[in-house]
């Protein structure tokens, strides 16, 4: 594909969208599209995205938008994430995830446009029991609600692209932490319970992760609208050091903020205790590596919610305010 100039990013408000804006602002024209559900905050907004309030699951709507900005490509965040909530209720999850992702990639299909829908490694299901870390054609499994979601989406836009012609890359990203991370999230929710004095809520069973900076997750992003091949999936990882266990990294978590306890709670149900993938052929196709070890990623993002104290306590008040 030519080198796109105008995006329409959704989710531009939310924690991984909002990062991307910040670091490719300079490169693109961006039109951001979100909704404004609970995990967006107006003051994520880069000062040079167009912020335009709409919901992807209305056809209507995201047709007069794109008419509008005629974007080169679409670049799709927009998702409800949250596995606990979608076990509670998962009907925001399918107008989101499924239909949201329909709609535009029927619009990019109009266009002659690409899109790149922004996906997850629990598409994946659990690793536990793997002998090897995924790669992209490992089967996928998903085990809870969210993450049938993004697989059902995922499955959908390919068929477009096989039977419609649609120009589609889908990333798999890992398990993600940095700055504006909504704080019901392990790490930033970890912070808040140890500057506030509460026990840290962590699952009895030991769980591992590959804990990726979302600065290397949206570097991936942006290297596969550039550079992914048309109907590829790419799975965006950090090295098999970032790898750690969750208990492990909340008490580096604790050690860095001073102070805090932790408590054991019950799994939440159908609890995946490992994912693990392998992101060679992003490398070798993209040209993308991650620059953050997991020290510097933990460094980083603890650091930024000390610096940034008031955006904790906003963000925590809009989570109060959902439960």
């Amino acid at each position: 594909m030519s080198a796109p100039q105008k995006l329409v990013v959704t989710g531009h408000l939310g924690f991984i969208a909002s990062a991307f804006c910040n670091n490719f602002a300079d490169r693109y024209q961006i039109t951001g599209i979100d909704f404004g559900g609970w995990g967006a905050l107006v003051r994520n907004l880069h000062p040079g995205t167009k912020d335009v309030r709409a919901d992807i699951a209305d056809a209507e709507r995201m047709a007069a938008v794109l008419d509008e900005c005629q974007p080169d490509a679409i670049v799709n965040f927009a998702a409800e994430s949250h596995v606990d909530r979608s076990i509670d209720d998962d009907l925001s999850f399918w107008n989101s995830n499924v239909l949201g992702a329909r709609i535009l990639g029927l619009e990019a299909i109009k266009r002659g446009i690409r899109m790149v829908h922004v996906s997850t490694d629990e598409v994946y299901g659990d690793a536990l029991e793997s002998n090897e870390p995924w790669s992209e054609s490992s089967p996928i499994a998903p085990r809870n609600p969210y993450s049938v979601t993004k697989a059902a989406a995922e499955l959908m836009l390919q068929s477009y692209h096989g039977t419609l012609g649609l120009d589609v890359v889908v990333t798999r990203g890992a398990n993600t932490i940095g700055p504006r991370q909504f704080p019901e999230k392990a790490v930033p929710k970890a912070v808040t319970c140890f500057l506030e004095g509460r026990p840290f809520p962590l699952f009895k069973t030991p769980a591992q992760r590959m804990w990726m900076h979302v600065d290397d997750h949206v570097s991936g992003i942006e290297a596969a609208l550039r550079k992914g091949k048309s109907g590829e999936v790419y799975n965006i990882a950090p090295s098999e050091a970032s790898e750690a266990y969750t208990h492990d990294v909340i008490e580096r978590v604790q050690k860095i903020v001073g102070q805090g306890t932790m408590e054991p709670v019950e799994d939440r149900k159908a609890y995946d205790l490992r994912y693990w993938m392998e992101a060679k052929k992003a490398e070798r196709e993209l040209g993308w590596t991650p620059a953050f070890d997991l020290e510097a990623t933990l460094a980083d993002t603890v650091g930024w919610y000390l610096g940034n104290k008031d955006w904790l306590q906003e963000a925590n008040a809009v989570l109060a305010a959902t439960v």
